[in-house]
């Protein structure tokens, strides 16, 4: 969470102040709109237009400490305006498979391939959800948005992501008990 005189001094103009906010919340901004937009170029271009706009719409923000989710709701406007301009789909991870990996040090090789078949796995698994749930999901693990965000980026009431959610998790985890039961037989 960045400072609040460091978001009143950006209000002000101040360009430091204001890298200070793109360097804080970049990487959360990115990830959320990556995941509601399919094209990683698309991001980049949105991702420039939503800090202009938040640049221009920054003194108007009345109450500094819902920076974050004003920031959010920024990012997620251009994205649904980028979808409807380009009639995009949202994304989903089996467009990019290393992206449940971290990157390691010094695994061994029999490390990494048991990490790239269970990544496999799981992206098996979160494609065969709903789109809704799976959508939901991502925002929740892979952008790491919190429930309220979630709601905020997708307006959806604050129920219905906790339900989606949770059956997104109840589907993985009967997918993953299923292919265990499997191995045993």
């Amino acid at each position: 969470m960045i400072d609040t005189t460091i978001i009143v001094q950006a209000q002000k103009g101040d360009p430091e102040a204001f890298r200070q906010i793109v360097e804080a919340y970049h990487a959360v901004l990115w990830r959320t709109a990556r995941i509601l937009l399919k094209d990683a170029a698309l991001t980049e271009d949105m991702m420039q237009e939503a800090w202009i706009d938040v640049w221009r719409g920054l003194p108007r923000l009345q109450h500094p400490q819902a920076l974050r989710s004003w920031l959010l709701t920024v990012v997620a406007n251009r994205c649904r305006m980028a979808t409807r301009r380009a009639s995009l789909a949202i994304i989903s991870l089996e467009s990019d498979p290393e992206a449940l990996l971290v990157p390691g040090g010094s695994e061994d090789m029999l490390e990494q391939v048991a990490r790239l078949e269970a990544a496999a796995d799981i992206r098996t698994a979160i494609k065969a959800l709903p789109a809704e749930q799976r959508r939901i999901l991502e925002l929740r693990y892979f952008a790491d948005l919190e429930l309220s965000e979630i709601a905020l980026v997708t307006t959806l009431p604050l129920g219905t992501v906790k339900s989606r959610l949770h059956r997104a998790l109840h589907t993985l985890r009967a997918s993953f008990h299923l292919k265990k039961e499997k191995l045993t037989l």
